[in-house]
């Protein structure tokens, strides 16, 4: 937990020494949060897709890095291993993830391009699962330290993009996955005196 502390710290200070390096003209307001919805994808054979939903207060450093804090909500079936030779189908089940986050935008213009990373915990809780011999499975539980990458495109105040979360394996049970999300900031947005 310490580590993980000690680099978001590290990152909000190498942003912050950026941004005054930089010394931009800020034409964004400073304060947005950003709602999203999408599609969950979990790694591994016999995982089932899902949905997630996110909210993230997000501070503009400068025009093109915003740093923010993403709590994400997942609903899907990470299970899908082998056990002495049988298969196992996980039910869905929920996963709530606190990162810590940075993205860096390509332009300043109406069509921002970002790409972005994240740092934090990851939860998934436990499930059971049904193996191919018949036979029932508990997915147990699981807390973890993870990342996040992710790009995609802003425009206005509408977003959608990809991010890959890398949460590694416990036991045989991957709980990586891919989400594909699109959503609207609240806030934000271009300051009323460089429209």
């Amino acid at each position: 937990m310490n580590k993980i502390i000690i680099t978001v710290l590290l990152i909000v200070s190498g942003t912050v020494a950026t941004a005054q390096a930089f010394q931009e003209i800020d034409h964004y307001k400073a304060f947005e949060v950003l709602l999203e919805g999408g599609y969950a994808r979990p790694a591994g054979n016999g995982a089932k897709a899902g949905v997630l939903l996110a909210i993230e207060p997000r501070f503009n450093v400068i025009d093109r890095i915003t740093v923010g804090l993403r709590g994400e909500s997942t609903a899907m079936a990470r299970a899908g291993y082998q056990i002495n030779n049988a298969s196992a189908d996980g039910e869905a089940g929920l996963g709530i993830a606190l990162l810590a986050t940075g993205d860096y935008y390509f332009t300043n213009r109406l069509v921002r391009p970002y790409i972005g990373a994240g740092v934090g915990i990851y939860n998934f809780v436990s499930v059971e699962a049904t193996s191919s011999n018949g036979g029932r499975i508990t997915v147990p539980a699981v807390t973890k330290p993870g990342g996040m990458v992710r790009l995609g495109v802003e425009v206005w105040h509408v977003r959608a993009g990809f991010h890959y979360n890398i949460v590694g394996k416990t036991n045989t049970i991957n709980n990586n996955y891919l989400g594909i999300t699109f959503g609207i900031a609240l806030g934000g947005g271009v300051k009323e005196e460089y429209r």
